[in-house]
């Protein structure tokens, strides 16, 4: 069957974050904001249900169909959206949501300052990874937004790997969390594609505080990225 890509609608909301959800479960980050699998998936898909409500209000929730099945997502947030550490809060258990703050806050040191656009989830079912799906969400034109900057968290090698071939940079140091225990880089991608600095992947392996991030085998990421108020 033909894969389709378009915007998501209200009854795709469940399917949508049961696939960001089950993408991000095996990875580094996720495993640090829950220990425990069960209760992982389950904080994971509150989360990704009031971050696609929010997206779809103030940003792009984008879907990726095979035939009838929801198989990958991205969902896109301006800047200077509302936070959604309250809707985040009510669906999750005190540590997940404060583990979602710390995050917020490492993010927040590095913000870029111009509007923009962050990714605040991206998800690709196993099955259909190194398809090229994650690339098409990461660069597809998006209606309705003036600005064509871009932002998104790395949380390991693969993922900036993923990020670096679409055309985005690293942008201000990697942040630990946890003490130590995930570390997350912030990358950009201006408008201007052709001003975006070239880095050698090897830039990203085995050096610094990134080579204690480890390699996601989902290949996803899922941020909750700080909104700069005034920023649009």
């Amino acid at each position: 069957m033909m894969r389709t890509t378009r915007d998501a609608a209200y009854g795709d909301i469940r399917p949508l974050s049961g696939v960001l959800a089950a993408a991000a479960l095996p990875t580094m980050l996720a495993r640090w904001l829950e220990a425990e699998p069960v209760a992982r998936g389950r904080q994971l898909f509150h989360h990704h249900v009031g971050r696609t409500a929010e997206a779809m209000q103030y940003g792009a929730a984008r879907i990726v169909e095979d035939g009838d099945q929801v198989i990958a997502a991205a969902l896109w947030l301006p800047c200077a959206t509302p936070s959604s550490a309250r809707a985040v809060t009510a669906n999750a258990a005190g540590a997940f949501a404060a583990k979602l703050g710390e995050l917020d806050a490492a993010y927040g040191q590095a913000h870029e300052r111009q509007p923009h656009l962050r990714l605040a989830g991206l998800g690709v079912l196993p099955h259909w990874q190194r398809h090229g799906i994650a690339s098409v969400l990461l660069t597809e034109h998006l209606e309705g937004f003036a600005t064509r900057t871009r932002c998104l968290l790395a949380a390991d090698d693969a993922v900036t790997a993923v990020a670096v071939r679409c055309g985005y940079r690293p942008y201000g140091d990697p942040a630990l969390l946890g003490r130590g225990s995930a570390t997350v880089q912030p990358m950009l991608r201006t408008a201007d594609s052709g001003a975006v600095r070239v880095v050698h992947e090897n830039a990203f392996a085995g050096q610094g505080n990134a080579s204690r991030a480890g390699r996601d085998t989902a290949g996803a990421v899922s941020t909750a990225c700080k909104p700069e108020q005034g920023a649009l």
